[in-house]
């Protein structure tokens, strides 16, 4: 796919991602616009997903409505249900639900998703079936003893089929990661644990999609990227501000939205 369709693609994602949150009054739109980019890179790039074979584990579970909205793209859930994200009785929570196709494994619990990925990684392996997991991890959510459980085990049973993207914006809920518990230099961290590592801007479409394309080359390494990204990316109003981890946008906020994205208040209401 070219680079300017997938950079649509990324845009018409933000634009659901927006209108979803509208509905639902709000959540975490920042952390959902930061991942955009990888996760449009992850099911988009010719050849990186292949449905019902492989999977995408959202470990940092908060920013569902991407993931969802991507689906819906791909035909695994009717667009129309992307109106009922966070409602009552809806299957599309405000975290990730293993309630909707393709989603195997809910979370929101940080720090599991990578367990869980190993597992799939390992039964594919031993299958000998060629499938990939992909994992989309959040920076602060390395801040858990079990991701670095989990990334000990998956070089011991050496899953080259294990793709780990860390969404690294530099946020986490109440504030930024390095004043909290500081996790540089992480590339050095993984390399340590055997993983192949790499450094890129996570929101440079063709980077991501060429830097998995080459991690898809099984050495018998799991691999780890370093995404380098912006919290609320595509709102200016929003980027890079921990105070906007989880909050409602108000009436001249959303204006303000609709302007930066190209389109009207109408189209926000619209999905």
């Amino acid at each position: 796919m070219a680079q300017e369709d997938l950079k649509k693609i990324a845009h018409d994602i933000r634009c659901d991602v927006l209108r979803m949150y509208y509905r639902a009054g709000w959540g975490h739109i920042a952390s959902a616009l930061s991942c955009v980019d990888i996760l449009t890179a992850v099911y988009f790039g010719d050849g990186l997903f292949h449905a019902g074979k492989e999977h995408v584990v959202l470990s940092k579970g908060h920013a569902a409505a991407t993931q969802y909205a991507i689906l819906a793209r791909l035909g695994m859930i009717e667009r129309s249900e992307l109106a009922t994200f966070y409602q009552p009785h809806s299957r599309l929570s405000g975290l990730a639900s293993s309630l909707v196709p393709s989603i195997a494994v809910p979370t929101g619990s940080l720090g599991q998703g990578l367990c869980f990925a190993t597992g799939t990684s390992l039964a594919a392996k031993i299958d000998n079936s060629g499938a990939f997991t992909y994992v989309v991890l959040g920076d602060g959510e390395m801040q858990e003893g079990s991701v670095w459980e989990a990334a000990m085990f998956a070089r011991n049973q050496r899953l080259g089929n294990l793709i780990a993207i860390a969404d690294v914006n530099g946020l986490q809920a109440s504030g930024q990661v390095d004043d909290i518990a500081p996790l540089s230099p992480l590339c050095e961290k993984w390399r340590a644990f055997g993983w192949r590592t790499l450094e890129l801007n996570g929101h440079d479409i063709p980077a991501i999609v060429h830097a998995v394309r080459e991690a898809r080359e099984d050495d018998g390494k799991p691999t780890f990227l370093l995404a380098h990204t912006v919290k609320g990316k595509g709102l200016s109003f929003v980027e890079n501000r921990a105070d906007w981890h989880s909050r409602r946008p108000t009436d001249e906020e959303w204006q303000k939205a609709c302007d930066e994205m190209g389109m009207t208040l109408e189209e926000l209401k619209t999905l």
